[in-house]
């Protein structure tokens, strides 16, 4: 399921009003720990909010990640962002 550039938008817009330091609380409150399949706090951030924000499933998360910059699967998904969904 390809998102329509207007999402693509949204989400450029959406990463200005982010702290400039973003990244590094990424790492500094352990939602990133280091990289595995997903690359980055931005990576992460943008599977996050294509599961919780579009309701889309791992594998539709994993599938629009994979178009833009190479194979994820919904089980890498799920193993590597554990540390965001801890309560």
């Amino acid at each position: 399921m390809k998102l329509p550039p207007l999402l693509d938008t949204r989400f450029v817009q959406f990463l200005q009003v982010l702290p400039a330091d973003y990244h590094e609380q990424a790492y500094a409150f352990k939602a990133f720990a280091r990289p595995r399949k997903i690359k980055s706090p931005l990576q992460l951030l943008q599977l996050v909010l294509a599961y919780c924000g579009l309701d889309l499933s791992l594998r539709s998360c994993a599938g629009e990640v994979a178009q833009r910059q190479g194979y994820l699967s919904d089980t890498a998904v799920k193993k590597d962002w554990r540390l965001v969904f801890r309560g």
